[in-house]
């Protein structure tokens, strides 16, 4: 188990009511044990998701973890985005 290099499998590609814009998140749930990690989601035109980045990998984390950020997270609401990590270091 180790630090989160890269993500994938995003459960979920946008809400209207979801935020256009970049939103550094760091409070998520997790099906492993890991912690620390943030992720940067970027959000554009109405509430669609266009990317997921790490940019701090954490630790403890394995690969095919599933991380579930709740909508109020990236806007005012919605859906939950869920994502896997695919690649750990």
């Amino acid at each position: 188990m180790s630090s989160i290099e890269r993500v994938n499998n995003y459960g979920n590609s946008g809400h209207a009511l979801w935020e256009p814009g970049i939103h550094n998140v760091s409070s998520f749930t997790t099906s492993g044990s890991g912690t620390g990690a943030v992720f940067a989601i970027e959000v554009g035109d109405g509430g669609i998701m266009e990317n997921i980045s790490v940019t701090t990998k954490g630790s403890g984390y394995a690969r095919n973890d599933t991380i579930t950020v709740v909508g109020s997270q990236i806007g005012s609401g919605g859906e939950s985005l869920t994502f896997n990590i695919s690649e750990v270091s």
